[in-house]
């Protein structure tokens, strides 16, 4: 006789699983439930899951301040070519 072996595969919570690859077979049928909730009710599961912040390094933070310089000064930059511009025109 031949036996079936009846090991635990993962099983599909919805019937659309194959066919829909947004909709994941998951142990606890986690992406069912996020499927049938409501916009404010997934609103609300969403924010349980928010990573927070990231802890970053003296390099990190080096750069981004130099990017936010380099923001400021090409807007002083541009503003002062619009403003260039406009008394070249009159």
């Amino acid at each position: 006789m031949e036996s079936k072996s009846s090991s635990p595969g993962p099983r599909n919570p919805h019937p659309d699983a194959g066919e829909n690859p947004s909709i994941t077979a998951t142990p606890g049928g986690e992406a069912l439930a996020l499927t049938v909730l409501e916009a404010d009710q997934l609103v609300a599961a969403k924010r349980r899951t928010r990573f927070g912040r990231r802890l970053i390094t003296g390099k990190e933070k080096a750069l981004l301040w130099g990017l936010r310089i380099y923001v400021v000064a090409m807007l002083i930059i541009v503003l002062f070519s619009v403003l260039e511009a406009l008394h070249r025109a009159n």
